[in-house]
């Protein structure tokens, strides 16, 4: 419930972030072109609180899908000749009061990325290393071949002395298709052809080997009551020996090397504080995976989250954001821009019924586009057995 409860105020941090930001921009350029503004709202819908400064309402609204800067004359048929209104000013000062809340958006992620960069942004040096063997998944293509532990990939298709970043992406564009390598061990040298398998719903290719990096497990969570929590087992731990094969040097992940192991009571050691510690595990078979489990989920130590990939996800969200909103559809910014250039080309305001007509297909385009979005996610998240009757 509590990971719940922070999952939905981290949502609400993003999108928030990233709305008022928007919104902003209109305001910022409405304001500084005198024209009025009547509203300023963060989601759509029934008010729930706010407050009203001047001549505009500031304002959270019940739906939290958005936001909106209500502007004096915005619609043709609220238009009343008052200099004060957004069409009563110029074409050009309306492109930019348009235009501005993209711009924004574009501007938040320029900040918050040099921001991150320049203080501190870790990412994981092994993508850039050669490929040297460490993890070998069980049941994986690379398992059957001759590869251990150690082994360093110097050819891998056309690609001479390949990165793991190189070396992975040529693996999962050649699903079902032979891959050439060549591997060295020690001194020796010798050719090696595997047929990456194809996984997942995308059916990217896999070989099932990682490097020596990911071949350490990091706790994330311990289940309660769960054998992990009973033996002392706490999150943050990193798990380096299981029944006193070392993770690392084996090339096996803590659930490969619990299934290897079937003694009922397993030694596990841990590194805690630069500390070694051992516990006595009892595993329990997980009647899902038929696997033996001891009550922990771990993330990967090149995949540990934190306020860097809140700071990364808020910043790549405001750039989808703006580039969705340049989309030339009617109710969003780009339509805007789109009826101010076309009104520009033609040297004249477009009527009400055409703005209406207008406005109309911009709707049925957005919903078209929503059922278009849930309905490939729906698919996805589908298991493949049954996704594989959709199209």
């Amino acid at each position: 419930m509590i990971d719940f409860l922070w999952g939905v105020l981290a949502v609400l941090v993003v999108f928030g972030t990233v709305v008022v930001v928007h919104e902003l921009g209109h305001f910022g350029a409405a304001k500084f072109f005198k024209i009025r503004v009547e509203a300023f709202s963060v989601g759509f819908g029934p008010r729930l609180f706010g407050f009203r400064r001047g001549e505009t309402d500031y304002k959270v609204c019940a739906i939290p899908l958005g936001g909106y800067v209500k502007m004096a004359g915005e619609n043709p048929d609220d238009v009343t000749g008052g200099v004060e209104e957004f069409l009563s000013h110029p074409k050009w000062q309306r492109f930019i009061v348009a235009v501005m809340g993209p711009v924004m958006n574009g501007v938040l992620a320029v900040v918050l990325l040099t921001g991150l960069f320049y203080y501190r942004y870790e990412v994981p040096v092994w993508p850039r290393e050669s490929v040297v063997v460490g993890l070998i998944k069980s049941d994986s293509p690379a398992l059957q071949s001759d590869l251990r532990p150690g082994d360093r990939i110097v050819v891998a298709g056309a690609r001479q002395n390949p990165t793991w970043e190189e070396f992975l992406m040529e693996v999962s564009i050649s699903p079902g298709v032979p891959l050439q390598m060549e591997v060295q061990r020690g001194e020796q040298t010798f050719p090696l052809t595997l047929t990456p398998a194809a996984r997942g719903r995308d059916s990217a290719g896999y070989l099932g080997i990682a490097p020596f990096e990911l071949a350490s497990v990091q706790v994330q969570q311990v289940l309660a009551g769960k054998p992990a929590a009973e033996a002392g087992i706490l999150p943050g731990d990193q798990v380096v020996k299981v029944g006193g094969v070392v993770l690392s040097q084996a090339g096996l992940d803590l659930v490969d090397a619990m299934g290897r192991n079937q003694d009922p009571v397993i030694p596990i050691t841990v590194l805690r504080n630069g500390r070694e510690l051992e516990f006595q595990v009892t595993p329990y078979l997980d009647e899902t995976t038929q696997r033996r489990m001891i009550g922990v989920i771990q993330s990967s130590l090149a995949a540990q989250s934190g306020i860097t990939d809140l700071i990364m996800f808020i910043a790549v969200i405001s750039i989808n954001l703006g580039i969705v909103n340049l989309l030339p559809i009617p109710i969003l910014d780009g339509g805007v821009i789109a009826i101010i250039l076309v009104e520009s080309l033609v040297g004249r305001d477009l009527s009400l019924s055409v703005r209406e007509r207008v406005t109309q297909v911009g709707v049925v385009m957005v919903i078209l586009l929503v059922v278009a979005v849930t309905y490939n996610d729906i698919i996805k998240s589908l298991p493949a057995s049954v996704g594989k009757y959709f199209p």
